[in-house]
């Protein structure tokens, strides 16, 4: 058995010598390590605990965003629907406008029509009566002797006298 001892002290001395160096360590390195272990795991503590409340804030602000997103659409379509609104409105004051003054228009028209034939009546009466007296001075004139003409102006001058 001569390779058996030889291997068990081998494996032996392989771990005394591994807890020694473990204990070494341990003995020199341990405060230090044990130092710089608690700070990083404080710092990455801290930093996750920052980086949940960033994300907590991140998610407020989504929230608020798409509340405000949402009221934006509402506020378009309010808007639109009041564009909408002063559009016809302001389409049917038009069309009362126009409706209004092609009204006015067609009354002007109308007056205009019945003032011009008016003028054009009076025309043709002033036409009829100037003929008419041309025609019947022409007769008079035809049948009127100048007998006829002495007396009846005898006749007026003796009216006129007895007038005064």
């Amino acid at each position: 058995m001569s390779g058996g001892p030889e291997s068990i002290w081998s494996w032996v001395f392989k771990f005394v010598n591994f807890f020694v160096l473990v204990g070494l360590l341990v003995k020199f390195a341990g405060k230090p390590l044990k130092d710089y272990l608690l700070t990083r795991h404080k710092t990455i503590k801290d930093k996750l605990e920052e980086a949940e409340k960033t994300f907590k804030e991140a998610e407020a602000l989504k929230a608020e965003y798409e509340k405000k997103i949402a009221k934006l659409d509402e506020e378009i379509a309010a808007f639109k629907n009041n564009v909408i609104a002063e559009a016809e409105k302001e389409k049917k004051k038009i069309l009362d406008d126009a409706a209004e003054f092609a009204s006015k228009i067609k009354l002007q028209a109308k007056l205009t029509y019945e003032q011009e034939a008016k003028e054009v009546m009076n025309r043709i009466k002033e036409e009829i009566a100037r003929k008419t007296i041309e025609k019947a001075e022409k007769i008079v004139l035809d049948k009127i002797t100048k007998e006829d003409h002495n007396r009846m102006v005898g006749e007026f001058i003796e009216k006129l006298r007895s007038m005064n």
